[in-house]
């Protein structure tokens, strides 16, 4: 059983980097293939910068499980000091197509989700109450339904998604692959593409599973260019994750709500 866009090739993402509102890759090979013109070219978009994301989706997508932390600083506006910045944390534990626990603190407060393959559970640490949602049978699915229906995000969830090259190529009318960074000891591929609207810059770990380390977006239609910063920490390559992890029992005392959808509210 392999995670979510392996099992699901045909399922397309619904958009690009939209926050709220096992390959070792050799860089003379790299230069080698982009010499040679082996990738196709077209609107402005830098082969040798494909090829990185074409690998790293791949291991992503051959993974039978895993877990990683995610934080995040988000610009928003502020009527009295302008733009000021909003913190988020999230631990994510994902298992095949179907299985995804998200432990998330920050400006919301300290909340969970928790998705079994059958329903979606929200539960509010600081309420100490919860929501059920009835929600498609697989994750990506679920993310979709959700985010569509009720306005809930699972942060840095594109790059799970089968067709992330391809929806990131569709978008950006320029991609490129700005050199490798190094930073206390680890090597990182710096790429960056550019769509109508945002920059959006990405780091990948130069290693074995070249998984993402850190991206940033810059929203460049909107007043002072504000942005968002996530980064990846932790990550863990196949743990087994019992079933149970993905289940959610009511604590004692807390009250189930109903949870709004958007076009109810």
């Amino acid at each position: 059983m392999f995670l979510i866009h392996k099992l699901q090739k045909h399922t397309t993402m619904k958009r690009i980097f939209t926050p709220r509102n096992v390959k070792i890759l050799s860089i003379s090979l790299f230069f080698t293939l982009q010499a040679s013109g082996v990738f196709p070219q077209s609107k402005q978009q830098d082969s040798l910068a494909i090829l990185i994301v074409d690998r790293m989706s791949d291991v992503i997508g051959n993974l039978e499980s895993c877990s990683y932390h995610l934080s995040t600083t988000t610009d928003i506006v502020d009527p009295l000091f302008g733009h000021i910045k909003e913190l988020a944390s999230f631990e994510v534990f994902i298992s095949g197509p179907d299985k995804m626990l998200v432990n998330a603190h920050g400006y919301r407060g300290h909340r969970q989700l928790m998705y079994n393959g059958n329903e979606l559970a929200y539960y509010s640490f600081d309420e100490n109450n919860y929501g059920i949602l009835p929600v498609p049978a697989t994750t990506i699915q679920m993310i979709d339904s959700v985010h569509t229906h009720y306005g809930i995000e699972f942060p840095a969830a594109d790059f799970f998604y089968p067709a992330f090259t391809d929806d990131l190529l569709n978008e950006a009318d320029l991609f490129r692959f700005l050199g490798i960074v190094r930073m206390e000891g680890k090597e990182y591929f710096h790429l960056v593409a550019s769509t109508k609207d945002k920059n959006i810059e990405f780091w990948i770990n130069n290693d074995a599973y070249n998984l993402p380390a850190k991206f940033v977006i810059t929203y460049k239609t909107q007043k002072g260019n504000p942005q968002y910063h996530a980064s990846f920490s932790d990550w863990q390559i196949n743990p087994v994750l019992p079933e149970a992890i993905f289940d959610f029992l009511p604590p004692a005392g807390a009250a189930q709500v109903r949870i709004m959808s958007q076009n109810e509210q």
